[in-house]
């Protein structure tokens, strides 16, 4: 008996197996991304609690680590979760309405856990520098903070979660695109962000890079090993990096033509650390690998976590000159994104359902190890 062909407005998904050099290190990057957006946050520890004072070699490192760096981990992960995604997701009723269920599951109920429980602490126990207050929360409004409607949620970093759920929303649009004309989309997502987002972070370029994600899986690009165009692409990135933080000197006045250039060279940072995550001691590195399972819980907790560690040190520590500054921003991040990692490591042991449930993870009839972490795109 011949299979029933699908109607022409379907579209199959991928059913290769993910190569193995592409599995590992995505798994090892989840970590090092993470650990990327907790450091930038973290510092605020040295160019805000200590207005005035940012030594000259700390702000060098800041404009180059948070300035152009990390700002590529935001790109990067909508890619991966729409490489992920979109390489097994079909255009179908069924399969949308299902795809919905899981992502309110993974990625919604998590978000409003970790919102509505940093509103409860501020109810309870008072403010959080940096952050926020009660007073703050009722000024503001409690369900749009809550919720993040029209403005950054109480947890701010979780914005990512919500503008993850949207771009869920619209993902039939995407495999519309694959389906008739792939590289025109790209193409046309591409110069919607880049011409009308006057922000690097926005709903089209969320799309952009998630669509581009997609696209890779989609249309086969050998990924695994080591290609011309990531070794291009990384060289890449490193000279407009340098260009774009010396864009004054270097005669660099117009904004929009940086605007333009900046958003490029976030793609080609997205080349960049796909490259680095090709080096061994990176690809196979077993404590990677591990924190890689509890990146998501790291993600969820870290914003109240280094405003408050942060705190407590500055009240005892106030970071004068290159060397301290530098070694407060290295010391106050580098201890939350352990300090978590271990944390989790401790309530997945002894408190594996109740991990999961707050984490998103789905988990089997039976099974007490959480499947792949939320926000993954799988």
């Amino acid at each position: 008996m011949t299979e029933t062909a699908k109607p022409a407005w379907m579209l199959g998904p991928a059913r290769e197996p993910l190569d193995r050099d592409v599995s590992k290190r995505i798994d090892v990057l989840r970590i090092i991304l993470i650990g990327l957006i907790v450091l930038a946050h973290g510092a605020r520890g040295i160019t805000v609690r200590i207005a005035g004072e940012t030594a000259p070699g700390a702000a060098l490192m800041l404009d180059i680590l948070n300035g152009h760096v990390d700002f590529v981990a935001v790109p990067l992960f909508f890619t991966i979760s729409g490489f992920l995604f979109l390489r097994k997701f079909e255009l179908s009723l069924a399969a949308y309405g299902e795809m919905l269920r899981k992502k309110f599951l993974s990625v919604l109920v998590p978000y409003i856990l970790f919102n509505a429980g940093l509103v409860a602490w501020f109810y309870l126990f008072g403010s959080i520098e940096m952050m926020g207050s009660w007073n703050y929360v009722l000024g503001e409004g409690l369900f749009t903070k809550t919720f993040g409607i029209g403005t950054t949620p109480i947890n701010y970093p979780l914005w990512f979660l919500r503008d993850l759920l949207v771009v869920f929303l619209v993902s039939p649009l995407f495999l519309l695109f694959f389906k008739e004309a792939p590289g025109v989309g790209l193409v046309a997502f591409f110069c919607l962000w880049a011409g009308l987002s006057q922000s690097p972070y926005s709903y089209l370029g969320d799309m952009f890079a998630f669509y581009l994600g997609g696209y890779l899986a989609r249309c086969r690009l050998p990924l695994a090993g080591v290609s011309w165009w990531q070794r291009a692409g990384s060289w890449a990135f490193c000279l407009l990096t340098v260009l774009l933080v010396w864009h004054t000197p270097l005669g660099l006045t117009d904004e929009a033509v940086r605007q333009f250039l900046f958003k490029a060279n976030l793609v080609l940072g997205i080349i960049a650390f796909w490259r680095f995550s090709a080096f061994p001691l990176i690809r196979d590195s077993d404590v990677l690998r591990r924190m890689g399972r509890h990146s998501f819980f790291v993600y969820l907790a870290h914003e109240p976590t280094i405003s408050v560690l942060q705190t407590r040190l500055l009240a005892v520590w106030r970071p004068a000159g290159d060397l301290q500054q530098i070694a407060f921003y290295g010391i106050s991040g580098l201890g939350v994104i352990i300090g978590l990692w271990l944390l989790a490591e401790l309530l997945s042991r002894l408190l594996p359902a109740g991990y999961g449930f707050i984490t998103g993870a789905r988990t089997l009839p039976g099974r007490t190890q959480p499947l792949r972490p939320a926000g993954s795109g799988s």
